[in-house]
């Protein structure tokens, strides 16, 4: 290289740190390196509308049930195009494919995923008018809608408030568990109302009856 182009590089060399120094963010250290993902064999992915304190105590129940480590990520947006024509549910098979998508991405090749929704799902041409959750190879879909007292028109005084939360968390850690159950365990439904297991839930009321586990 001779003089005349060891000037231009450096001229060159010097407007990019000039023109990084104007346009672009100042450079920060890259922390958490170490981060292991092996462990989280359980992936809760939730769509929006789900307050992040009924999430993460969600996520510590579940670590302490299975003994392992549990990933909530952050929350999928929702569109029309979820939605199955003329029912105005979210169609679980969509859902499905979107969560599997997801979990190609954030790299999680042997955990179990769970898409989390507060929205009413079923499947398309189902016959039944709505599902709890709906189960796949690798993931699970399932549904807050109709274990949520305040959609059937109940609205809680203040004092009630951490009642319900109990009473919701202790209803999605069974549809959760049940998921879990099929898709990490590689248990069947079982006719034992004792069993986390059991189906089928007809309602509320029958998930209550149902049992916390295995």
């Amino acid at each position: 290289m001779n003089f005349k182009q060891i000037i231009i590089s450096l001229g060159i060399l010097g407007a990019t740190i000039f023109a990084i120094k104007i346009f672009l963010p100042k450079t920060a250290h890259v922390g958490n390196q170490g981060h292991r993902t092996a462990d989280q064999t359980i992936v809760i992915i939730p769509m929006s509308g789900i307050p992040t304190v009924f999430l993460k105590s969600i996520e510590h129940k579940l670590e302490e049930q299975h003994n392992t480590n549990v990933l909530v990520t952050t929350a999928m947006g929702k569109g029309d195009e979820m939605l199955i024509s003329n029912k105005d549910q979210f169609n679980a098979n969509y859902l499905a494919a979107l969560g599997l998508d997801i979990g190609n991405r954030i790299h999680r090749e042997n955990a179990f995923f769970i898409v989390l929704t507060n929205e009413d799902i079923n499947y398309p041409d189902s016959g039944f008018r709505y599902v709890y959750s709906a189960h796949y190879e690798g993931i699970s879909v399932a549904s807050l809608a109709r274990i949520n007292n305040m959609n059937y028109g109940v609205i809680p005084r203040i004092i009630q408030i951490p009642e319900m939360f109990t009473k919701m968390q202790e209803r999605t850690l069974k549809i959760l568990n049940k998921a879990i159950g099929y898709g990490v365990y590689g248990y069947e439904a079982s006719s034992n109302v004792g069993s986390v297991m059991y189906g089928p839930i007809m309602g509320p009321d029958d998930l209550d009856r149902v049992g916390n586990w295995y």
